[in-house]
């Protein structure tokens, strides 16, 4: 049996798509992986029997409220005071007038706490505030 012998000039071609395939689902797998990964202080959300869970919370400026009457903002790991928290609402609102925010409470927080972090959204004029909570 004799094999058919190539030229040596003959050039070999490499098939592309395989690895084209490949680099799009690990550009795809970083991106959700990146999405999913969110470091937000941890809080137990209360539920509510008529509560509405909004369609859309990106955008929104996160205010997190623990049981202790530490105050985050956003994914920051640092307590803020309320004094803080008014003045970052404030930037937020002068840089943005439609700016929202979104009030994440531990269930056992007193009604104290949230009631000032409210009053300070209100005193700069943030006029979109949700609190977070799961429906029943």
């Amino acid at each position: 049996m004799k094999l058919e012998q190539r030229e040596i000039g003959e050039d070999l071609e490499l098939d592309m798509s395989p690895m084209i395939d490949m680099v799009f689902l690990l550009l795809i797998f970083f991106i959700v992986a990146s999405q999913i990964v969110d470091e937000k202080p941890k809080v137990s959300i209360p539920t509510a029997a008529y509560a509405k869970v909004p369609e859309d919370t990106t955008g929104r400026l996160m205010i997190t409220v623990r049981q202790d009457e530490k105050m985050f903002i956003g994914s920051d790991s640092d307590p803020k005071t309320i004094d803080q928290v008014r003045d970052r609402i404030e930037m937020e609102i002068e840089a943005d007038p439609e700016m929202r925010v979104l009030i994440r409470s531990d269930g056992d927080t007193k009604y104290e706490v949230n009631e000032r972090v409210t009053l300070a959204c209100a005193e700069v004029g943030a006029q979109d505030i949700i609190y977070s909570v799961f429906e029943e």
